[in-house]
């Protein structure tokens, strides 16, 4: 049967009775069976699209949790690190005549409408007696002014009340500092024969008391020269700000 059935086809080919057929056949049978196969592509496209989506949408999901995460991680250790940070810079501080330091936090700010004072976490217990000098970030704060067993105010050098002796680095000019509330430092007492000027550094002279030689105060900033009078004085520029003050260095000398 199946003998004769490729004869009858060979047949009809012969004829060329077959091109009716194979034209009909290309122009229903074909495009169907070419859209269904392209629609399958498509379907299997779409849903290989919709399957990568999805796995995007779970990336991004994942992505979000860990940056919330991380942001706050980084909002947890923020004060950590700054306080850190603070510590280093201090560490590296270089005071004249390798003298020795106790580091302290500030605990209490008492700035009214005319004293400023802070309070420290050492006392008498860690070596601190009054008239010691207190840095921050390199820069003269202040003096003890009143020690404790486990606590010490720091007058500041913006205390009105504040006197400290001073000496021009660059001139080698002798004077006393001076607190003023609100209008930065002066520096008195520098006789008239010795020439200071703008951008010269300020540090302690170390005459009297218990603070060193060498400690930074900062720098001139104007100079107020009067005629017929014995000294002039001048105008002192510190980068210091209390409000910003969180730790100390107390200088217990060499």
């Amino acid at each position: 049967m199946a003998v004769g059935a490729g004869g009858l086809l060979t047949l009809v080919g012969f004829l060329g009775w077959l091109g009716p057929l194979r034209w009909v056949y290309d122009h229903t049978v074909t495009p169907v069976v070419t859209g269904l196969t392209r629609a399958g592509s498509t379907t299997s496209e779409a849903l290989a699209n919709l399957g990568h989506i999805q796995n995007l949408a779970a990336d991004n999901q994942r992505l979000t949790r860990e940056n919330a995460d991380l942001r706050q991680r980084l909002a947890a250790d923020a004060e950590t690190r700054r306080d850190n940070e603070l510590l280093r810079t201090q560490l590296g501080l270089e005071v004249a005549g390798a003298a020795r330091q106790v580091s302290a936090e500030v605990v209490a700010f008492q700035p009214d409408s005319y004293r400023q004072f802070v309070t420290i976490n050492k006392g008498s217990h860690d070596g601190l007696k009054p008239g010691m000098a207190a840095m921050s970030e390199g820069v003269l704060v202040g003096t003890l002014s009143d020690v404790q067993s486990g606590t010490a105010k720091i007058m500041l050098v913006t205390d009105p009340e504040f006197k400290l002796a001073a000496k021009d680095q660059d001139s080698g000019a002798d004077g006393i500092l001076q607190g003023q509330l609100g209008s930065g430092l002066t520096m008195d007492k520098i006789g008239q024969d010795v020439s200071v000027k703008p951008g010269d550094t300020v540090t302690t002279s170390g005459l009297g008391g218990l603070v060193p030689a060498g400690l930074f105060i900062g720098q001139i900033q104007a100079v107020d020269v009067h005629k017929n009078v014995i000294f002039q004085s001048a105008q002192i520029s510190s980068p210091f700000k209390a409000n910003k003050l969180r730790f100390v260095f107390v200088v217990l000398g060499e």
